[in-house]
C-alpha cells in the first residue's frame, strides 16, 4: 500500500492526487490521508471534492502501521528508547524521482509539482479537473453568478463572457502568505514588478489589442495599487501632462487594457478564479502551483504560457517547467 499526505493548496493537492491516478494505473493499492497534512494549517483544508472527485482513505490502524504511532504503551516505550521507525519519505529533492513509481508500503509527504509524475495518464488527470464540471457545480452553489444586471458588481459569468470574446491573457500575481520571511527565502525576488511588465510588453506586442485579467490572492494590495495609479493620474492632468514616469510599476496594473477580477463575496472565489483563469487564452504566470494548473487546462491549441525563469530560490526547479512554458529574462527594476 501507498498513501499520500494531502496538504497545502488548491494546486498543491491537484498534484498530490494526480501522483494517486499515476500510481492507481500502475496497478498500486494507494489511499490518501487528508486530515494529518492540515493539523497545523488553519488556512488550508481538502479542496478537491468541488470537481466531484473522491479517493480511498487508509483507516487508523493503516496509518499507525505505516507511521509507527501506536497509542499502546509498550510501543510508546520502545519509541522514547529507539526512536519512531516511520515508513514514510518526505520529499526534499524538487526534481523527478522515478523511483517513487515504483516503491510500495510508504508513506509520501510531498507535493511532486512536476507533469513527469502523471504524464502517462495525463487524460485521466484532465478528466478528473474538468472546469466545466467544477463551473457546474458553482452554479448549484450560488458561487457563479448570473449576468451583471442593475448595476452591481460584475459576477463570474460576466468576466467569462469578457474572456471569451476577447483575446484574454491571464494575469496572476501571488503575494499573501509568499510574504512571509520563510516563504520569502523560497519564494521572493522571482516574480518581480520587471517580471510582469516584460510579460505585459511580450503579449502585447505578440497579440496586439489582447486584453489583460488580473488575479491576485491580495485584494487589499491590488485595490490600494489602484488607488495609487488613479492619483497619480488625477494628480498629472492637474500639471498639464501625464506625470508618469515610463515604465512606473503602479501605470502597469492601470492601463485600459487590464481587468482586475474583483468577484463580489468570499466562499468559493478560488474555484471561480480558478475556472476563469482556465479560459483565458494565454497567460502570465506567477510562480504558483494556482496558475500552473490552469494553463495546463486551458485548451486553447495556440495558448502562449509565460512563466519567470526560475521557479524557486535555492534549489534545481527544471522539472516544474513545461515544454509549452516559454521563460521571461528580465532585469530588476
Amino acid at each position: 500500500m501507498v498513501i499520500i499526505q494531502l496538504a497545502g493548496g488548491l494546486g498543491n493537492q491537484m498534484f498530490q492526487y494526480a501522483l494517486y491516478l499515476q500510481l492507481k494505473s500502475l496497478g498500486r493499492e494507494v489511499k490518501i490521508d487528508d486530515v494529518a497534512g492540515f493539523a497545523e494549517d488553519e488556512q488550508r483544508t481538502p479542496a478537491l471534492s468541488p470537481f466531484g472527485i473522491a479517493y480511498e482513505r487508509p483507516s487508523e490502524e493503516e496509518l499507525r502501521r505505516m507511521l509507527d504511532s501506536s497509542p499502546l504503551l509498550w510501543h510508546k516505550v520502545r519509541r522514547k528508547l529507539f526512536g519512531r521507525h516511520k515508513k514514510a519519505y518526505f520529499e526534499e529533492c524538487k526534481l523527478f524521482m522515478p523511483e517513487v513509481l515504483t516503491w510500495d508500503d510508504i508513506y509520501l509527504e510531498g507535493y511532486w509539482q512536476t507533469e513527469k509524475y502523471f504524464r502517462k495518464v495525463q487524460e485521466e488527470v484532465r478528466a478528473a479537473y474538468d472546469t466545466d464540471k467544477l463551473r457546474a457545480y458553482l452554479e448549484q452553489s450560488g458561487c457563479w453568478g448570473a449576468g451583471r444586471g442593475g448595476g452591481r458588481r460584475k459576477s463570474a459569468q460576466d468576466y467569462l463572457e469578457e474572456i471569451n470574446s476577447t483575446c484574454s491573457v491571464s494575469l496572476h500575481i501571488r503575494r499573501g502568505d509568499y510574504l512571509t520571511p520563510e516563504n520569502q527565502a523560497l519564494f521572493g525576488g522571482i516574480c518581480t514588478d520587471a517580471y510582469y511588465m516584460e510579460g505585459i510588453r511580450q503579449m502585447r506586442e505578440r497579440y496586439p489589442g489582447c486584453r489583460f485579467f488580473l488575479f491576485t490572492n491580495d485584494r487589499a494590495w491590488a485595490a490600494g495599487l489602484l488607488k495609487q495609479a488613479g492619483n497619480k493620474g488625477a494628480a498629472a492632468e492637474e500639471r498639464g501632462g501625464d506625470g508618469k514616469a515610463p515604465g512606473y510599476a503602479e501605470d502597469m496594473f492601470s492601463a485600459p487594457d487590464i481587468t482586475w477580477i474583483d468577484l463580489p463575496g468570499a466562499g468559493d472565489n478560488d474555484y471561480a478564479e480558478f475556472v476563469l483563469m482556465s479560459r483565458c487564452k494565454h497567460h502570465i504566470l506567477a510562480n504558483s502551483s494556482f496558475s500552473w494548473w490552469a494553463s495546463y487546462l486551458n485548451k486553447y491549441p495556440e495558448k502562449t504560457v509565460l512563466a519567470p525563469q526560475r521557479w524557486l530560490n535555492g534549489t534545481d526547479d527544471s522539472d516544474f517547467f513545461r515544454a509549452d512554458m516559454q521563460k521571461i529574462v528580465c532585469h530588476s527594476i
